[in-house]
């Protein structure tokens, strides 16, 4: 019988990666990336959720390195997004607490580390989350608060990238399909969402954290991707939507940062980066030449979250695995999957080890034919328009 437990490594090599496209972990995942996209679709994030001076090339760096003093109004959310949200504004306003260490620092700030080290003490106010009858917080917590813990970058390396990202989704997952977020509203999901990449993204300023499996000019972005797919959708049976090609605009940019995800992600961007745009990010930019609606837009973005994130061994070796939230088990036969553990880590935290059998396909996703899918330009393809949530 499965119960709670501390999730450990299971993805040791790339081959481990179809074995994880089979797991009940992998239908789990892509389920709940379906189900927050549908729900923010033709959605404004909350007023007052994200600081515009972030993102604002015109506002100092150094403003952006203090925490956000517009509050949300949060009257109407359940009192778990509430909690949640305390939280989050804890977790910045120990940001103001750790100041980087001055000197030049070539790979990341060493601060970094020493917030880290103070993260475990702030989630311990998860436990004031109310848990649905039947279900124990702190059991629940055993598992949920690691994909929480790991979704602010490593302070090993001192890196973020999409793996992070990818933690936090799951962490809303597990308190979406506990019935802890109970039918969350698009609204606040987005505020969430919104609080949390402000968070990450001043974590990337203040200790200037190194991309984490970056592929540089020829990547969609640095350290996100989740976030265009959001923002996308957002956009999606949205009225005002801007049309894709405007969206680089310094009008677009300036009416929509506070208000939607992707156009707010492009607004980092160019904080952080100067020259061409289609020179230092011509992912992006083909989208803006290239595509036309919205729907196809997301369509593409969410082909290559497939191929680019969940499906690629350097992202998805860092993303551990419980018993109960995202099991290492077949999702069609409940038996649990091989792992290809080797001698340096079976003495490590590394589960049980096993001869690897043979890879089937990826069956039972939300998303259809993602396996043999590529990742230049998906957007082109005038399929990639169709519904992506499986009838």
């Amino acid at each position: 019988m499965s119960h709670w437990s501390e999730p450990s490594k299971r993805i040791f090599e790339t081959a481990d990666v179809k074995n994880f496209e089979r797991s009940v972990a992998f239908y789990e995942l892509v389920q709940t990336l379906n189900k927050v996209i549908l729900a923010v679709q033709g959605m404004d994030v909350p007023s007052g959720s994200l600081n515009p001076a972030i993102v604002s090339r015109a506002i100092k760096t150094s403003d952006a390195s203090h925490s956000h003093t517009t509050e949300v109004n949060v009257t109407a959310y359940q009192g778990n997004v509430i909690v949640l949200l305390g939280v989050l504004r804890d977790l910045e306003i120990t940001i103001d607490d750790t100041p980087p260490v001055s000197g030049p620092t070539r790979f990341g700030n060493i601060a970094f580390r020493t917030w880290h080290d103070k993260v475990g003490h702030i989630l311990e106010s998860l436990l004031k989350l109310h848990a649905p009858e039947g279900l124990k917080i702190n059991d629940f917590l055993v598992e949920a608060r690691y994909y929480l813990a790991n979704s602010f970058g490593s302070s090993i390396r001192i890196d973020y990238g999409t793996g992070h990202e990818l933690s936090y989704l799951a962490f809303i997952g597990a308190l979406m399909r506990y019935g802890i977020l109970e039918s969350p509203r698009g609204e606040e999901l987005l505020v969430l969402f919104s609080k949390y990449y402000d968070l990450v993204r001043r974590l990337i300023l203040v200790y200037n954290l190194e991309p984490a499996g970056s592929h540089g000019v020829w990547g969609l972005d640095d350290h996100f991707h989740l976030i265009y797919i959001l923002g996308a959708s957002q956009f999606c049976d949205y009225e005002r939507a801007p049309s894709v090609k405007s969206v680089l605009s310094k009008e677009v940019l300036d009416t929509y940062k506070t208000s939607n995800l992707y156009v707010n992600a492009i607004s980092f961007i160019f904080k952080l980066k100067s020259g061409p745009f289609n020179e230092h990010s011509p992912i992006l930019n083909d989208i803006h030449v290239s595509v036309y609606l919205w729907t196809k837009v997301r369509q593409g973005l969410l082909k290559m979250y497939m191929v680019e994130v969940l499906g690629k061994y350097p992202v998805i070796q860092h993303f551990w695995f419980g018993e109960m939230l995202y099991p290492w088990v077949d999702y069609n036969t409940r038996k649990e999957l091989p792992v290809n553990s080797n001698e340096e880590v079976k003495s490590g935290k590394s589960g049980k080890s096993g001869k690897s059998g043979k890879s089937g396909k990826s069956r039972n996703t939300a998303i259809e034919n993602t396996s043999n899918v590529g990742t230049n330009a998906p957007w082109a393809n005038r399929n990639y328009n169709k519904p992506y949530i499986r009838k």
